[in-house]
């Protein structure tokens, strides 16, 4: 809300008026404030016309012009007259004109003037009119095409005519002179306006002044800002008006370097843009102003500290872990030391080592220690960064080092971590130990939750285990190695796996209606026999008993085509099952061919389909469609193959599967083939393809639907019509008509009805018509590299649409040169020639149009030349 409006508010709350004589004064009071306020109404008002010039308009009826109202020289001016006797001696600090607007031309075109002029009487005229001495208020455009409660402060104006006892003062509206012919600027006020004269009690003095949120500091640095700095202040009014702190701030150094700023709320605010400011210490103050201007003490001074530098990329050091280079080892604790690297406020580092960022203080040297344990050898990182007390962020320094290896390898062949087909329950394994720091002379090894156990290490550092597991599955082992001085690595965590599953070996590539043997032998002690089956018929499995090893032999016989993945599983005395080994196999199914002849997408029309098998000692063929997988054909094998035909009863998509059978009656995998039926008719056309011109031509209709009789078909989504069907074929004649812009896009929509009123699904034709004649050159093909510079060449016209007598062309190159335009006969073939010799090797291009008798003139169409 700004400032006039919000007093024209303030004052229907608080004003009084008061009716009597010319010159009354209301005055009023309110209760529990300090602001006092009081009306003076008008004497006397009235205006001039310069349309009028001996004419005078005192106290006239209506409201107040000021501007010209026409386009005619018509000026107007308007003067009101106030008694400023009862404000003798008596206090006030805002003067206010109220002079609301009534009426406007141009909501852009505002520039009020508020003049303090000699006196306005009875006997005022344009001839006449009072004397202007000082522009006391004005107003422009600012966005409002009327303004119902306009003010104008003219406290100064009557603050120096009670000063000088002028009992009255007058007041003269106009426009600004350079808008004062303009009839856009015309305006219209109420009559008679009025003085709002205010006794304002000014804010208490800000309270609480803080800088970031610290408290004021009068002398040192004060808060520290760097991007962002909020200055701040508790305001009040004792009238409970609309406060802002006027904020102002300078450097220390130097207090002619002044800036200013404002803030509302409370506590009110400032926001200085610290990209302006130098860094250094800087002083600042601040005072509150209500809406009626009153201005209350300076609170301050008060200071900050401007510091925009960012601290250096911070140093980074570690005795246990060097930069670059191998130190320490796994589970080895280092001490890592940041430094500010020469900068002198650094308050805090972040830092990371993969791990997530962390923060850590700085000391009062500005350094901070940090600890790291590494669970992994190889290369290392931390990345660090400094800050600084205002909160500035240096660059990252990226420290790199490399962790030794120090906990001992293990490995054993037996006992590898993806478990070997050697191992099992009850099966002893050499584990080996290769040390990883220097003269090792010991080795601790524990298995699972087992006790520890230490081996002595030979000359070489390295020791072998010999460990016999007593369970199947994943197993830990744990080993840590100690040197000559009793210094222990890492522990070092061997994860191996104790495969339990028996061992199955036997072919695995093998052909459908054949058998196999497989052998199974156990990792598990006490095997006495084994269940073996297939993955797609869980429910069928057998049983074989083991040897006296443990040993079994497993025969298969294939008869499926799904038997491609053979598991088997160990059972022991008391009934304990081994896990279940699977043995992935590559089944060759014999998988048929499906081919077929003839036209396979027409609803009704027979297709032969073609059987091909590998299959040794086929005997026949099995085929269903998917829709209706209950009903089965089969048809006998000649030599691996058959033929079978194959109606499609309706429209729609259709899906074949077939499978082969041998003499043992053992059935193949199926193969499919997929197609679509449909019913819509064939349409074709020699003349009306793409580029079709403009003479008669025809169209051939083909029905697909069994017991078409009739071709319905539309053109250019018209209405349909009918042409009869012999033998399932028709012939449509059509002469396209003269496509008005050169050339036409065109659709031929057709489909088939039965006798009994049944339509086929719909074709549409697309082509489109041109007007162009065609050209051709025995020299010159176009689109080829042909001729030569200077090399003549003759074209040929022919017509595209009828009735061409002439041709007009002309020849144009790469760059737009060309030449102007040429117009030829064309002979009663309606064909016309003409000769041209390139100029130089490029490429042109010749553009061609037809005439006819009467003026009209054909599409063009260009012929693209690329002469050598």
């Amino acid at each position: 809300m700004t400032l006039r409006r919000s007093l024209t508010l303030l004052a229907v709350a608080l004003a009084i008026a008061l009716t009597g004589t010319e010159g009354a004064m209301a005055a009023t009071k309110t209760t529990g404030q300090q602001r006092s306020e009081v009306t003076l109404s008008a004497t006397s008002w009235g205006y001039v016309d310069s349309a009028a010039p001996t004419t005078a308009h005192f106290k006239p009826s209506g409201n107040l012009p000021i501007g010209t109202w026409d386009t005619t020289p018509h000026r107007q001016r308007s003067y009101v007259n106030f008694d400023l006797s009862s404000l003798r001696g008596k206090p006030f600090t805002t003067v206010l004109l109220s002079a609301g607007e009534t009426h406007y031309v141009d909501c852009d075109s505002r520039a009020t003037e508020v003049w303090r002029t000699s006196d306005y009487t009875q006997q005022s005229t344009w001839q006449n009119r009072p004397v202007e001495r000082t522009r006391v208020a004005s107003r422009g455009a600012d966005g409002s095409c009327i303004d119902n409660d306009a003010t104008f402060d003219v406290t100064t104006a009557v603050r120096d005519a009670v000063a000088h006892k002028a009992r009255t003062l007058t007041l003269g509206f106009r426009v600004a002179e350079a808008h004062e012919a303009d009839p856009a600027f015309y305006r219209v006020i109420e009559a008679p306006p009025t003085l709002r004269v205010v006794d304002n009690a000014p804010p208490a003095t800000p309270a609480d002044l803080r800088a970031n949120d610290a408290p004021c500091a009068k002398d040192g640095t004060g808060a520290l800002a760097s991007r962002q700095l909020v200055l701040s202040a508790q305001v009040s009014d004792p009238n409970g008006d609309f406060t802002s702190g006027q904020f102002a701030w300078w450097p220390v150094a130097n207090p002619a370097q002044r800036h200013t700023g404002a803030g509302s709320g409370n506590p009110a605010a400032a926001y200085p843009d610290t990209s302006d400011l130098a860094d250094g210490t800087y002083a600042w103050e601040v005072y509150a102003q209500d809406s009626w201007g009153a201005k209350s003490a300076t609170a301050g001074p008060c200071r900050f500290t401007v510091d925009r530098t960012d601290p250096k990329a911070p140093a980074v050091v570690s005795a246990t872990y060097p930069a670059d280079a191998e130190g320490g080892g796994v589970g080895v604790a280092g001490q890592f030391t940041f430094s500010p690297n020469g900068s002198t406020d650094v308050a805090r580092y972040d830092y990371d080592f993969g791990e997530g960022t962390r923060e850590i203080a700085a000391g009062p040297d500005g350094k901070a220690t940090v600890g790291f344990t590494p669970t992994s050898n190889g290369w290392h990182s931390v990345v660090v960064r400094a800050w600084d007390r205002a909160g500035n962020l240096s660059l990252s320094t990226y420290y790199s080092f490399i962790v030794k290896e120090t906990r001992p390898t293990v490995t054993s062949d037996r006992y590898p971590p993806q478990g070997g087909p050697d191992g099992g329950i009850g099966v002893p394994g050499v584990f080996r130990f290769a040390p990883g720091m220097a003269n090792v002379v010991a080795y601790d090894y524990r298995l699972d939750d087992a006790a520890s156990a230490t081996v002595a290490a030979g000359q070489d550092g390295v020791a072998e285990v010999t460990i016999t597991p007593a369970t199947g599955g994943d197993h830990e082992l744990f080993v840590r190695s100690t040197d000559s001085s009793g210094v222990k690595s890492p522990e070092r965590e061997y994860r191996f796996l104790v495969d339990a599953s028996p061992v199955v070996t036997g072919p695995e590539n093998v052909d459908l209606g054949t058998s196999a043997t497989y052998t199974a032998a156990p990792r598990m002690p006490g095997v006495v026999e084994y269940d073996y089956w297939f993955a797609s018929a869980e429910g069928t499995k057998w049983t074989v008993k083991a040897n006296a090893g443990g040993t079994a032999t497993l025969p298969v016989a294939f008869t499926s085509a799904d038997q491609n993945l053979l598991r088997v599983q160990a059972r022991d005395a008391s009934g304990g099952l081994s896990p279940v080994t699977e043995k992935r196999l590559s089944l060759n199914t014999w998988r048929p061919e499906i081919g077929y002849q003839g036209d396979i997408g027409t609803e009704g029309r027979a297709t032969t389909f073609t059987f091909t098998t590998p299959m040794p000692g086929a005997v026949e063929f099995e085929y269903w469609l998917t829709a209706d997988p209950a009903t089965r054909w089969t048809v006998p094998a000649v030599g691996n193959t058959a033929t079978a035909s194959y109606t499609p009863p309706r429209i729609g998509d259709y899906e074949m599967l077939v499978r082969a059978k041998n003499t043992a009656g053992v059935w193949s995998s199926t193969d499919n083939i997929t197609w679509t039926v449909t019913n819509d008719p064939r349409v074709t056309s020699k003349e009306f393809q793409a580029n079709g011109r403009v003479f008669p031509g025809s169209f051939t209709f083909d029905a697909r639907q069994p017991g078409a009789v009739t071709f319905e078909y539309s053109f250019d989504w018209g209405p349909f019509q009918q042409i009869a069907a012999e033998n399932g074929r028709s012939v449509l004649p059509w002469t396209p008509p003269l496509p008005p812009d050169g050339w036409a896009d065109h659709n031929l929509r057709v489909h088939t009805v039965t006798a009994g009123n049944v339509s086929s699904q719909e074709y549409t034709y697309y082509f489109n018509v041109l007007s162009a004649p065609y050209v051709s050159s025995k020299e010159y093909p176009e689109g080829v590299w042909s001729g030569g510079a200077g090399v003549p060449g003759t074209f040929t016209f022919t017509p595209g649409m009828p009735g061409i007598v002439s041709y007009t062309y002309h020849v144009q190159d790469d760059r737009g040169a060309g030449t102007g335009e040429v117009t030829v006969p064309a002979d009663g073939s309606g064909a016309g020639t003409m000769t041209w010799t390139p100029p130089d090797r490029g490429s042109y291009t010749v553009f061609v149009r037809g005439n006819t008798a009467d003026g009209t003139r054909s599409g063009g169409i260009g012929y693209s030349v690329y002469v050598n």
